[in-house]
């Protein structure tokens, strides 16, 4: 019997982006494989709506993915404001979006929290919703706040972490959750002492093998959605509190970075950056590194870059984690910049080995396949 699956986010998931929007490319494609007939309704800055059939489109990988793929433009501006919901939210309200997932009558599964709020609408009162939580909406507003200078940006980003609390209640009458971590559901219980819970790991990379070189590298990497305020905020935390007195070559890499950060990133000589590189271009990048530096003080695991660098990097070193995982063994932590700084001091100059690439070959032998989650998943929206 052949499965059907509405799919909604509000990131264009595509193979070359960094983040939830990767996250999500790599379910669709483990979806694909399990035969799961997937609508993909997403969300870009120009609206427009995909014929399948003719291979059309800005994204054709998408189109070989999924049944057939509809995009939305995003809300801007002062129409998104709500004393009820965040701006985050409000932004992925559309009626075009509620008229169109009213033609079936599939499940529906909604990737991450931005366009979660459309199960509040009465049209879909009577539907299967999952909502499956990348980043804990909350903790990211909170972690901008905690490090946003001007005191309406503050403001706003407090008003965001409440917000989304809030909405987040509302919406736990209306769906079912999945989370990617024992620590994201014990926090979701937390919040609404009760729920329909279930975790599922995240997707990876569909490709297994690990590739690193050994011997030296010639750089530490950071590398990330460069666009995403938090995002951002860690990479300038990089750049003023831990390269700024380490002569050390350090490289940042992602897709529209602020002038702000460009400026940033080039005041000192040992410091770059490099804005939008393609596919290759990057994967060339995480090859010639010594170091991949990619703190995340949102999620509590490894995030997607944090577990591409394990694959084709050589040394890698995040921020302490509450939930090491299966791939632990395979990267440095550090609790502040000095301690980044002192690790990195170490690092530089010891050659990447074969036995350090067994160890990682090992231990992402344990770690479930794409296969084995999209089935997880199918078990867990069909039962």
């Amino acid at each position: 019997m052949q499965r059907s699956l509405n799919v909604i986010t509000g990131h264009m998931p595509c193979p070359n982006t960094i983040g939830d929007a990767q996250q999500t490319f790599w379910c669709l494609e483990a979806l694909f494989a399990a035969g799961i007939q997937v609508h993909l309704f997403t969300f870009s800055e120009q609206g427009s709506t995909i014929d399948p059939t003719t291979n059309k489109a800005t994204h054709p990988q998408l189109v070989n993915l999924c049944s057939s793929v509809q995009y939305y433009p995003i809300n801007k501006g002062h129409r998104n404001f709500s004393f009820s919901a965040p701006y985050a939210t409000a932004k992925y309200q559309n009626d075009q979006l509620e008229n169109d997932l009213a033609s079936n009558n599939y499940p529906i599964l909604i990737e991450g929290m931005g366009p979660s709020g459309l199960a509040l609408s009465s049209a879909l009162e009577h539907r299967k919703i999952w909502v499956r939580i990348l980043t804990y909406a909350p903790n990211y507003f909170r972690y901008l706040q905690e490090r946003s200078i001007a005191p309406l940006k503050k403001l706003f980003y407090q008003r965001e972490a409440v917000l989304s609390k809030r909405i987040l209640k509302k919406i736990n009458q209306r769906v079912s959750w999945m989370v990617t971590s024992s620590a994201d559901k014990h926090t979701l219980d937390d919040l609404f002492l009760g729920g329909n819970i279930h975790i599922l790991a995240p997707f990876t990379t569909s490709s297994n093998s690990i590739t690193s070189k050994t011997g030296l590298g010639n750089y530490c990497l950071f590398q990330g959605n460069l666009s995403d305020a938090a995002t951002h905020k860690t990479a300038s935390w990089l750049l003023t509190h831990v390269f700024h007195n380490l002569k050390v070559p350090f490289v940042i890499t992602g897709n529209s970075p602020a002038p702000s950060l460009v400026e940033l990133a080039h005041m000192q000589p040992h410091t770059c950056i490099v804005a939008n590189p393609s596919s290759s271009e990057r994967q060339d990048m995480i090859e010639k590194a010594q170091i991949i530096i990619q703190p995340s003080f949102i999620k509590s695991g490894a995030d997607e870059a944090l577990l591409e660098g394990i694959k084709k990097g050589r040394h890698c070193l995040t921020n302490t984690k509450m939930e090491s995982g299966v791939m632990g063994g395979s990267y440095h932590q550090g609790t502040s910049a000095n301690a980044f700084q002192e690790i990195i001091i170490q690092l530089y100059h010891h050659p990447f080995s074969e036995e350090e690439i067994e160890t990682r070959k090992k231990l992402i032998g344990a770690e479930k396949t794409n296969e084995v989650l999209a089935k997880e998943c199918s078990t867990i929206i069909w039962g």
